[in-house]
């Protein structure tokens, strides 16, 4: 079972899932064979279409002595710098591979001097592609990082703009689950490309950082976090008197507890940020995620029933005896799922959640806020949160609180209902405008 409870405190998966599924990081090299192979390398953009749905894309080849290696950019994903698992080239012949849970994502076309076009498949799916070879981006100079926060390390990459002198700079907070750097990396191009220093760094225990998440109190990862901010200080590229945070889904519900952690923080960007009582939005989360809203009035009252048993169990410290007796009762229902077993992360990560009271140190927050939320979040109440935030705020002073509702938007802010249905996944198209206009508003 995926935890709603502590994604809705701490936030949703990473937004490296399209279309595909969740893609393998990482990417094989591939030989390359013929003579015209050498004009592939480049910058490329164009369409990918299917059910007669195109997606704009951005495709980047590299040539290193005789391999290739590629990836793709997607303002309607959401996604940058995703590799492709494979690219061989075959005198005029491409191929380039996206490597998926379910089935791998196959691309084959012609290569005709400055267009690229041709066909793709992921199973019984099927679409075309056209590309045409475009000028490249400019430059943004990456560099990876180490920090610590006590004895754990934590590794991580900066974003450097063009251009001399000290940038407003932002720290990445960590989503739900084992997120790197790269679930951060589109964001992180987009405040780049605008002027500001970022820094994304892996999760405890994922990637080059040390440590557990899984072992890890709210207050841990927040220290983590505070961690980063104060690496940020100390760099000659960054104003420091104008760093702030960005966070979804968890990292928006523990921001407030950063900045209580580090009071000279410029700002705080927070996304689908809890601000209920975490068993409250628990109970939301799950009900959401099973379907409660739609079943049959009996229905709905037995899964509700079953819901607020598991509440119970994380919330308040009751036995689990009632829960695991449900089994038996309700094994059949469509909407029933087996709880995680004792020894799962699931309880030992919601029992330290069930402590945490956002509002408690959003009242503690002088800093500017900017507030974002779906209408249509099935994780986090979105009008209840806002509000109670807003007014946690206001209640000590702060003024500085704009608040911004995407219609049609879910908790990671894909748009819903997608259309047409079986196109392409696609988000929320002024989110990241949107959040780089408000940060720069507060230079």
């Amino acid at each position: 079972m995926r935890n709603p409870c502590f994604e809705i405190l701490c936030g949703c998966g990473v937004n490296v899932k399209v279309f595909l599924g969740c893609l393998v990081i990482g990417f094989q090299l591939s030989a390359i064979d013929g003579a015209r192979a050498d004009e592939l390398a480049g910058h490329w953009s164009g369409t990918w279409t299917k059910a007669g749905d195109p997606l704009a894309v951005t495709v980047a080849f590299e040539r290193s002595n005789d391999r290739y290696t590629g990836a793709f950019d997607s303002d309607a994903l959401q996604i940058a710098e995703v590799p492709f698992s494979e690219v061989r080239v075959t005198r005029a012949r491409v191929r380039f591979v996206l490597t998926g849970n379910a089935a791998p994502t196959v691309f084959d076309g012609t290569l005709t001097g400055d267009e690229l076009a041709g066909t793709f498949a992921e199973g019984k799916v099927a679409g075309t592609f056209q590309l045409a070879r475009t000028a490249a981006p400019p430059a943004i100079v990456k560099k990876d990082v180490a920090f610590a926060n006590g004895d754990v390390a934590l590794a991580g990459e900066l974003m450097l703009p063009e251009g001399p002198g000290r940038h407003a700079a932002v720290v990445f907070l960590h989503d739900a689950g084992a997120e790197g750097r790269e679930a951060s990396r589109y964001l992180a191009k987009k405040f780049a490309s605008q002027g500001f220093v970022t820094l994304s760094h892996d999760k405890r225990g994922v990637g080059k950082s040390t440590g557990d998440w899984r072992q890890s109190s709210v207050e841990d990862l927040a220290g983590d976090a505070v961690a980063a901010v104060r690496f940020l200080q100390t760099q000659p590229e960054v104003d420091p008197t104008n760093i702030g945070v960005y966070g979804r889904g968890r990292g928006g519900s523990i921001s407030p507890l950063v900045a209580v952690g580090e009071p000279t923080l410029g700002f705080i960007i927070a996304s689908a940020a809890c601000g209920l009582d975490p068993a409250e939005a628990e109970a939301f989360s799950i009900e959401n995620s099973i379907g409660v809203p739609e079943l049959p009035d009996a229905e709905r009252d037995d899964a509700r029933r079953f819901v607020r048993e598991i509440v119970e169990v994380v919330y308040r410290g009751k036995s689990r005896d009632t829960l695991d007796a449900m089994g038996k009762e309700f094994g059949n229902r469509t909407w029933y799922f087996a709880p995680p077993p004792p020894g799962d992360p699931y309880w030992a990560l919601s029992k330290w959640g069930a402590a945490y009271r956002p509002l408690d140190y959003w009242r503690q927050v002088r800093a500017p806020v900017l507030l974002v939320f779906g209408t249509h979040d099935e994780r986090v109440p979105p009008v209840r949160s806002a509000d109670a935030i807003v007014a946690a705020l206001k209640s000590t002073g702060n003024t500085k609180v704009t608040l911004k509702m995407f219609a049609n938007a879910d908790h990671v802010f894909k748009i819903v209902p997608q259309s047409p249905a079986d196109g392409w996944t696609k988000y929320v198209p002024e989110y990241a405008g949107t959040l780089v206009n408000w940060a720069r508003a507060q230079d």
